[in-house]
């Protein structure tokens, strides 16, 4: 008999996770916004952001500086929603590390190798892709977890199960971040050799 958390459930929290839009709607904005006027854009994307956060990505050279040293343009926005999706993930160092080779001159946008809204864009297109890939292994994911539970011999329970079923599931998660996030930084060091 199946259990709570099964392969539906696991399909339909992946379906939900799709589901959602996490892209910044920059199109309708005046190009030249305060930084106390970008806060409250991000406020009204469902982003949390100070000016603090804002300064400190100037400091570590990752956000290069506000046009006439107070006017945050398109450009700064959609970069600013790329680092903060980044940035659930990855450090400050890490994304400088893969934005770096790219942005020429880190003090404006001009030079550099690839248009700021084609990197964003392209990022959404990307990780959506793999999201799906991610979502078709699932099934086959989801039976191992099933398995692996159904063979420990301490799970006499259904309850016990389902527990076990959830933190293995997570722990199965974790490990692909982690197998990811050391992809990058070999992609990084890589990137930094050349």
């Amino acid at each position: 008999m199946p259990g709570k958390y099964d392969k539906a459930f696991f399909l339909a929290l992946a379906e939900k996770i799709a589901q959602k839009d996490t892209q910044v709607r920059i199109a309708t904005l005046s190009d030249e916004l305060t930084i106390s006027q970008v806060v409250k854009f991000f406020e009204r994307q469902g982003r949390s952001f100070s000016k603090t956060m804002i300064q400190n990505y100037l400091r570590v050279g990752i956000l290069p500086p506000p046009k006439d040293k107070r006017y945050y343009t398109r450009n700064h926005l959609i970069l600013l929603a790329l680092i903060d999706d980044l940035k659930s993930v990855y450090s400050l160092e890490e994304i400088k590390g893969v934005l770096s080779p790219i942005i020429r001159d880190p003090a404006t946008f001009e030079d550099d190798l690839i248009e700021t809204p084609f990197i964003y864009d392209s990022y959404l297109e990307m990780r959506k892709n793999a999201f799906n890939q991610w979502k078709k292994s699932l099934p086959a994911l989801v039976d191992r977890i099933l398995e692996l539970v159904e063979s420990g011999n301490r799970l006499p329970g259904s309850q016990e199960k389902e527990r076990a079923t959830l933190s293995l599931a997570t722990l199965t998660v974790m490990a692909q971040t982690i197998a990811m996030k050391e992809m990058v930084a070999e992609l990084v060091s890589h990137k930094e050799a050349d």
